[in-house]
């Protein structure tokens, strides 16, 4: 590969990924001053190794052992001010343990698994039980309750217990224990709430476009750097063309903007619907009472499509989740009119987790929302919203059609059962 090629490599597939390390190094140190430094090593350590790291199918999880071996084998990192951090990452700062702290960082926000933290830990995958001890000691610290005693297999497996994914080796197993120990709802129902809180908190750690961009100049050959300046040249060679055009626009602008106040001002306008403060009521509401609030109470889907595709002036086609494939039970569909807006609600229920998940569709786009960090779950683009007691991811379905799944879990749970129920569609 020549220079230019491993440069678009770099800029393309690690810089993209820069955030999710910065993320994980805020989470593991608490020092947004140190998590810079880290960060910026790591990357460091990428371009001088470029063609070999080129290669590298998992560019995010490469440059988070990089952070981790920075973090783990230099001197005590002291957390930076807890006051500038949201209060679900602040805790962290409980596990006093850095590996321990590492290990739930790994888990329960990068997403990895028991062997992608013992590589991360220890620089190989077989080191996995020593990686479960450390986990299971963080997860007990952070979302445990000192009145209660529980299996470290418990806490050590805790997310693929309650994501559905335990491994066939250890089912029957972890049935076992999961069956003799009492608690084990509420601290799954605890678990679910703050996981989610802390994933929904980390997204506001992100590295500034100027941060990028010098991450960026550590593989630009003079050549490339050459190059990106004569196109910024351009620009601004452009942008003083248009100019004088500009100026002549301007006045005429000035002009259309109060002819456009007084008609927006004379005009009859419709109420705005404010989506996210609604449907949080809604969804509360709904979770508590279920069935006894729906229009349509049933467990069966082709009812829900009849009702919501032969509901009078919905003004959009709503798109209905498969429950099957999401291994959740329909509970029945309601259609919430807020005039001129509608809103259309189908009901899943999980049996085993006792927990409920909210499926709205509506007329919109996910740009009319507040702005918040784009999610992606296997290709489903989503953003994330949270509060004390309730998680809610937004997506586009359909070009003019927004879709919001609410409920305890975690936003990747969301989209997990998002996923799932399209695919079966």
């Amino acid at each position: 590969m020549n220079q230019e090629q491993l440069f678009n490599i770099y800029s393309e597939r690690f810089c993209s990924e820069a955030d999710f390390a910065y993320r994980f190094c805020t989470a593991a140190t608490l020092n947004k001053k140190e998590a810079h430094r880290i960060t910026h090593d790591a990357f460091k350590k990428i371009s001088a190794n470029l063609a070999q790291c080129a290669k590298d199918e998992y560019p995010g999880m490469s440059l988070v052992i990089l952070c981790a071996r920075e973090i783990l084998s230099g001197g005590e990192i002291k957390p930076g001010k807890l006051d500038d951090l949201d209060p679900a990452v602040a805790d962290l700062a409980h596990i006093k343990d850095r590996k321990a702290r590492l290990a739930l960082v790994a888990a329960d926000i990068c997403g990895f698994t028991h062997a992608e933290i013992a590589t991360l830990l220890t620089g190989s995958p077989e080191g996995a039980k020593e990686a479960e001890q450390l986990l299971s000691s963080a997860r007990e610290t952070f979302y445990g309750n000192r009145k209660q005693s529980i299996s470290p297999v418990v806490w050590s497996w805790l997310a693929e217990a309650v994501d559905d994914n335990i491994p066939d080796s250890l089912a029957g197993e972890f049935d076992q224990i999961r069956k003799a120990t009492t608690a084990f709802d509420s601290i799954a129902a605890v678990f679910r709430l703050r996981r989610g809180q802390l994933q929904l908190a980390v997204q506001n750690f992100r590295l500034s476009p100027a941060d990028i961009e010098k991450l960026k100049t550590m593989v630009a050959s003079p050549d490339i750097r050459h190059t990106q300046e004569a196109e910024k040249i351009e620009q601004i060679s452009s942008f003083e063309a248009n100019r004088h055009f500009l100026r002549q626009m301007a006045f005429a602008a000035a002009v259309l903007a109060v002819v456009f106040v007084v008609v927006y001002k004379s005009a009859p306008r419709k109420p705005v619907l404010n989506t996210l403060e609604v449907l949080s009521y809604e969804s509360l509401a709904l979770v508590e009472d279920g069935k006894d609030r729906l229009d349509l109470p049933t467990d069966n889907l082709d009812e829900v499509k009849e009702y919501l595709a032969s509901y009078p002036e919905l003004g959009f086609k709503p798109k209905v989740l498969t429950s099957k494939s999401t291994g959740l039970n329909v509970e029945g569909a309601s259609v919430l009119d807020y005039d001129p807006t509608k809103v259309a609600v189908v009901i899943y229920a999980d049996p085993n987790r006792n927990d409920r998940i909210l499926h709205f569709t509506m007329a919109g786009q996910t740009s009319e929302l507040p702005k918040a960090e784009p999610g992606n779950f296997q290709g489903l683009i989503y953003q994330t919203y949270a509060s004390d007691t309730l998680n809610m991811i937004a997506w586009n379905p359909a070009p003019g059609v927004l879709a919001i799944a609410a409920g305890s879990r975690g936003a990747t749970e969301l989209a997990d059962f998002v996923r799932r129920g399209e695919l079966g569609m």
